[in-house]
């Protein structure tokens, strides 16, 4: 499994039950990424990613090969990548990711020039 996430710099996920940002450039890569292959997300993600045609709604990300999270707990998931969107901002979040990522391994460091960021790095890890 493949999961994509986002966070800000202080690896902040939500505030206020709401994305603390968004960036067309990011579902760009995304789907540049996954070349037509299906993704799940949870119906709150789907309006991200309106108009691609592999997206998957769902509760249950069992058994998918690529997954889009937003405030789920990575321990949950089966996952042997992983890619982050950081956003080069501090946002006030109220939900972090819990992951420890030095567990797994730093495979690729590149930048993103984002629409609404200056820069979103996107870090790819394995375990």
């Amino acid at each position: 499994m493949r999961v994509f996430l986002c966070v800000d710099q202080n690896n902040g996920l939500l505030f206020n039950e709401r994305r603390p940002s968004r960036d067309r450039e990011v579902v760009a890569d995304i789907e540049r990424t996954l070349q037509g292959e299906p993704i799940a997300m949870r119906e709150y993600s789907a309006k991200l990613f309106e108009g691609m045609d592999n997206v998957q709604v769902t509760d249950d990300f069992q058994g998918c090969e690529n997954v889009f999270l937003e405030a789920d707990d990575l321990a949950n998931l089966d996952f042997n990548t992983l890619v982050v969107y950081r956003w080069d901002k501090v946002y006030p979040a109220d939900v972090t990711l819990s992951y420890d990522l030095k567990s797994l391994k730093l495979d690729d460091v590149s930048v993103i020039k984002g629409y609404s960021h200056d820069e979103i790095v996107k870090e790819v890890y394995t375990r």
